[in-house]
C-alpha cells in the first residue's frame, strides 16, 4: 500500500539550545546600559577623603600674582602687598626673586595665581606663559572655599 502524501514523518528531536533569543536580549541590555551609563556618572555626591598636606615653611612664602577681570596684574611678595605691575616688570621681578632664592639655597620660588572667576581662559594662560618666561617652575591656582549647599 502506498503512503499518503499527508502523512507526517517523525524526525529526531533537536536537543540543542536555541541561543538567538538570548543574544537578542543581551544586545538590548547592552544598548540600555550604554545609554544610561553617562547619566549615572554625572552629579554623584562623593565623600572625598580628608588628608593632611605638607605646609610651606614660614621662611618661604609664595609669591601671589593677582589677575583682575579687567586684565590688571598685581603682585604680593615679602612685605610688598598688591603692587600693580606690568608684564615686563613682572618677569624682571620674578627673575630677581628666583635668583635670590637660588643663591640662598632655598627651595625654588613658588607662585600662586589669584585670578577672578570671570577672567577669560586665554588671559590666565597668557599670565602662565609670562611666569614660564620668568623661569618659574612651580605655579598653583588659588581657589575660594565652596559655598555650603542648602539642605532640603
Amino acid at each position: 500500500m502506498k503512503q499518503s502524501p499527508y502523512r507526517r514523518e517523525k524526525k529526531a528531536l533537536n536537543a540543542e539550545m536555541n541561543v538567538v533569543p538570548y543574544i537578542d536580549v543581551m544586545l538590548v541590555l547592552l544598548v540600555i546600559f550604554m545609554v544610561t551609563a553617562p547619566m549615572l556618572i554625572t552629579g554623584v555626591d562623593v565623600d572625598l577623603p580628608k588628608e593632611q598636606t605638607n605646609t610651606m615653611s614660614q621662611s618661604q612664602l609664595p609669591v601671589i600674582v593677582s589677575l583682575t577681570d579687567s586684565g590688571e596684574i598685581f603682585i604680593s611678595y615679602e612685605n610688598n602687598i598688591d603692587l600693580p605691575i606690568s608684564e615686563p616688570e613682572l618677569i624682571d621681578t620674578l627673575s630677581n626673586l628666583q635668583n635670590q632664592s637660588s643663591n640662598a639655597g632655598a627651595q625654588p620660588l613658588q607662585v600662586m595665581i589669584n585670578a577672578d572667576q570671570n577672567n577669560q581662559y586665554g588671559a590666565i594662560m597668557t599670565l602662565m606663559a609670562t611666569l614660564q618666561q620668568a623661569g618659574i617652575e612651580k605655579v598653583g591656582l588659588l581657589t575660594g572655599a565652596p559655598l555650603p549647599t542648602p539642605t532640603l
